[in-house]
């Protein structure tokens, strides 16, 4: 457990000036490409292969110099561990100083793991507390914990975020979805942390298990995390409304890299980095490559650099998630660094003619439709279909109580997506039962006749 540093920051660095904090990065990312030019046989043969002195790294526009690294990358180098390298060529610590392995999802792939020092570790649970704290845990809350896969980033590393903020965790996750609500329901559970898509399904599941309808129970803090979506304005409404919650809040991260980088406070409107003086963020146009500001209105692919890493560093990680600045150095809060709220991911990217657009850009604009439900599947004719001339299919789910007819929920739709997107799409209306939700992620895809 630690001290917070006030009612509303976990940690006195995320209120220093956002100028002071860029200046500490430069000087922790020399350091660390210093660190993987010692340890790392694989940045090592990079370097050789880049032709880059990494002595040369003098400053963050040296650095940006240096190619990215990608998820394809950390696999292949998986596939040639040894007993020593158990994690492959970027492992740049010995096997014995080692603490734990973590494990991606492998909802996008092939699982990957993480190796975590001691000093790894620490710094992953000290940027969960910021997180959590951020979102709404305090240290005299009961949070449930029910993600399921303790294995993976969002599993164990929040559990302990969630004790070092003082509050009780009660690990819940592993346990059928019954067990989860009447573990809530017994302990009276002020919190409960999950996926957007789990507190969604639970509302339909606690009049049948539990005998009650979830604003009916103790909860008043819900955390979500894991996949975009809960900062869909509806989907953020629905949660305040059926919980009767205080806070619907919104943390990520990403395994490779940490398994919290930022956590959204009480102005829900978007999540603050809380990886200071543990990770070096960059924001890129995914097509172009070019580095673009972290100034409000900014839009672009998340690249990542851990700073003192030291089992498994990576340089300039592209993440694949295409996120939005909604502010930057100043918040009510005390927070100084930039806000992001993550739009989808990049390799999700549908093109319609010559325009870009996200599933989840195509939900948000569904969350001012009368009448319609967040429920929503995009039909994809073929697997690898991205490309589309003609209006790109939609499963759309109405509300239960709507007056509005079938046909007066379509145009709307389908008008204000050409409006805001420049898209056509073509939405067609479904029962609720055709677009399921996850008790993990919801996936916003689906290919046709593929069950």
């Amino acid at each position: 457990m630690s001290t917070p540093y006030n009612d509303n920051v976990f940690s006195e660095i995320e209120t220093r000036p956002w100028s002071d904090v860029q200046e500490l990065q430069e000087d922790l990312l020399i350091e660390q490409v210093n660190y993987l030019a010692e340890n790392s046989d694989f940045y090592q043969e990079r370097f050789n292969e880049w032709g880059i002195d990494p002595d040369s790294i003098e400053t963050v526009e040296d650095f940006r110099q240096i190619p990215f690294t990608v998820k394809d990358d950390e696999r292949e180098n998986q596939t040639t561990s040894t007993r020593d390298q158990p994690l492959g060529a970027h492992q740049a610590a010995d096997r014995d100083e080692i603490n734990r392995v973590m494990s991606s999802s492998g909802t996008t792939g092939e699982p990957t793991f993480f190796g975590l020092t001691d000093s790894d570790l620490d710094a992953w649970i000290e940027m969960c507390a910021r997180s959590v704290y951020a979102a709404g845990v305090r240290p005299d809350d009961v949070f449930v914990h029910a993600i399921g896969r303790t294995m993976v980033p969002g599993g164990l590393p929040y559990i302990q975020g969630i004790e070092r903020t003082g509050a009780t965790a009660v690990p819940a996750g592993d346990g059928s979805t019954e067990r989860i609500l009447k573990t809530t329901e017994k302990l009276d559970a002020d919190g409960l942390f999950g996926t957007a898509s789990y507190h969604q399904y639970l509302i339909d599941r606690a009049p049948e298990t539990v005998g009650k309808e979830v604003e009916e129970m103790a909860l008043d803090k819900l955390i979500g995390g894991g996949e975009p979506g809960m900062a869909n304005p509806e989907i953020r409404q629905q949660l305040h409304e059926e919980y009767g919650a205080e806070r619907a809040a919104e943390v990520m991260g990403i395994g490779d890299v940490a398994a919290a980088l930022s956590g959204e406070c009480e102005e829900e409107d978007g999540m603050h980095l809380v990886c200071q003086e543990y990770v070096y963020v960059e924001l890129i146009d995914p097509e172009t490559e070019e580095h673009i500001e972290m100034e409000p209105g900014a839009e672009g692919e998340l690249v990542y650099t851990p700073l003192n890493r030291e089992a498994t560093p990576l340089l300039r990680f592209r993440s694949g998630d295409y996120a939005r600045i909604t502010g930057a150095n100043e918040c009510s809060c005390g927070r100084t660094s930039p806000k992001i709220q993550v739009i989808g991911r990049a390799d999700d990217m549908l093109i319609y003619k010559a325009q870009n657009v996200y599933p989840a850009g195509i939900r948000e604009v569904l969350a001012d439709v009368e009448g319609a439900s967040s429920r929503m599947k995009i039909i994809l004719p073929e697997e690898d279909k991205v490309h589309f001339t003609d209006p790109i299919p939609v499963e759309v789910v109405r509300e239960e109580n709507t007056d509005r007819t079938d046909e007066e929920i379509s145009e709307e739709f389908a008008s204000l997506v050409r409006e805001r997107l420049k898209v056509r799409v073509a939405p067609s209306m479904v029962s609720r039962e055709d677009v399921d939700l996850s008790v993990y992620k919801t996936d916003l895809i689906r290919v046709e006749n593929d069950n």
